[in-house]
């Protein structure tokens, strides 16, 4: 395993160091100086040029640069499909503030942008991205269907006004799914994300008083409330009334693709995505706002985001695999005292400890470079693993031990897992665990039938 140093960014919209942030606590676990006045907004582990991973062992040297100079490390597969870059980006993140009605670019609009705007959107790839809640999570993801739509238009007097009778009726006449729908909210959107912002907030205004006025308040409206005193006469708070309004509990998970409006609103959370920080952003930020590009590459799919409970592959490990060739995630949570192993995955893993202490030592089929292979871990560590790297896990006394895995997902390889040479057909593991047929690991621990471990072909 190769121990990193990751950056912390101080967003305006995150939570302040001294008011529970994730982030701000796993910095100063990892040894940081942290600011308890400044608001630690994301934890930023992978390659991406504004945010880079460095070795703790030599903070001169990225986890890039590393990688550039061992591309073995991570497999065959990876490196063929994704080139010499780690294919995703691993965050936490602390949401205090609602962070901006946004979307991702697809490939296509992400090299047409970065090749016309490189400023402003800083590479050429696009950005898939999975949320997984570790507290109760806020989140506007997705247009809401076009019959719920049509119901506030009727009924949120403010809002009719700023989207117009023209766009409002389009939106009544429609029916779900259809092809006039998407076109109707389309043109509804668009309406509202254009309008003119004094009248935008002269109807906010209205709005928000009137809402004062009511004993009974709905989740939305509650939530406009809130995002009026956090961004006042803002569009983006009218822009509640066309998108799903999500509620995550922890463990909870939801992926978007590229190209679907959203809004994280408040939460505690690990995101995973594709190697790219490119953003279009239309309301509740004072960052640039490229209103046109947004509303023109939005697929307008009705209905919620799917939601992942996770499966639970083997004793102590669950999965969220959205569809998306780059990455999936991976909890390991252990009891105290208890330890489990972590089969080799054929791409490169980046491993974080989100609480408590133990132990975890890694055999690997690379023999071409030294890496740490035992060490103790603790809460704030970051590890990357290269591909093939087998990793027994124990949690320490009176500890639990809570690990986060980011890796690529396992549908681009034939088998989801390959140990290493001497880790299957009864060879010994690590710490003298033995292996049944392939499939029992220590102390009897077991791998589902999809994560059955197979012989690794890789040359080393």
């Amino acid at each position: 395993m190769l121990r990193l140093k990751c950056p912390s960014q101080n967003y305006a919209w995150g939570r302040l160091a001294r008011s529970n942030s994730e982030v701000a606590a796993l910095a100063a676990a990892a040894g940081s100086a942290v600011d308890h006045e400044k608001p630690y907004a994301e934890l930023w582990m992978g390659t991406h040029p504004s945010g880079p991973s460095m070795l703790a062992a030599d903070p001169t040297t990225s986890l890039q640069d590393w990688l550039e100079q061992h591309s073995q490390a991570l497999g065959p597969t990876v490196l063929k499909r994704f080139g010499l870059k780690l294919p995703f980006l691993f965050k936490v993140l602390s949401v205090e503030t609602a962070l901006s009605i946004q979307s991702h670019p697809d490939k296509e609009l992400a090299e047409r942008l970065h090749a016309q705007h490189p400023e402003i959107y800083k590479d050429s790839n696009h950005k898939p991205e999975m949320a997984l809640a570790i507290t109760d999570f806020e989140a506007l993801c997705g247009f809401v269907s076009i019959q719920e739509l049509s119901h506030a238009l009727r009924s949120i007097p403010e809002l009719a006004a700023v989207v117009g009778k023209q766009q409002s009726q389009a939106v009544h006449s429609s029916t779900s799914n259809s092809g006039a729908a998407q076109a109707a909210l389309k043109a509804a959107f668009t309406a509202l994300m254009t309008a003119d912002p004094k009248s935008v907030a002269e109807q906010v205004e209205l709005l928000d008083d009137r809402l004062q006025q009511q004993q009974k308040l709905t989740d939305k409206e509650r939530l406009i409330m809130r995002l009026h005193q956090q961004y006042p006469h803002d569009v983006g708070v009218l822009s509640v009334f066309f998108l799903n309004l999500i509620l995550l509990k922890p463990g909870q998970a939801i992926y978007l693709p590229a190209n679907e409006p959203h809004a994280y609103v408040s939460g505690q959370l690990v995101e995973c995505m594709a190697t790219s920080d490119n953003v279009i952003r239309a309301g509740l930020t004072p960052k640039l706002r490229d209103t046109t590009i947004l509303c023109e590459s939005l697929t307008y799919n009705q209905g919620p985001p799917v939601m992942l409970q996770g499966d639970l592959v083997q004793e102590y490990t669950t999965v969220y695999s959205p569809p998306f060739d780059e990455f999936e995630v991976y909890k390991v949570s252990l009891p105290e005292s208890a330890d489990t192993i972590i089969p080799a995955n054929q791409g490169p893993t980046v491993v974080l400890v989100m609480r408590g202490r133990g132990n975890v030592t890694a055999t690997s089929a690379l023999k071409a470079f030294a890496l740490e292979e035992q060490t103790r871990v603790s809460k704030g560590d970051i590890f990357f693993v290269p591909s093939h790297t087998a990793l027994d896990v124990s949690a320490g006394i009176a500890q639990d031990l809570e690990l986060w895995i980011a890796a690529c997902n396992s549908k681009i390889f034939e088998s989801q897992f390959a140990l290493p040479e001497g880790l299957v057909n009864g060879h010994k593991l690590a710490n003298g665990h033995k292996s049944v047929d392939g499939h029992k690991l220590a102390n009897g621990r077991k791998v589902s039938n999809a994560h059955i471990i197979v012989k690794s072909a890789i040359a080393v």
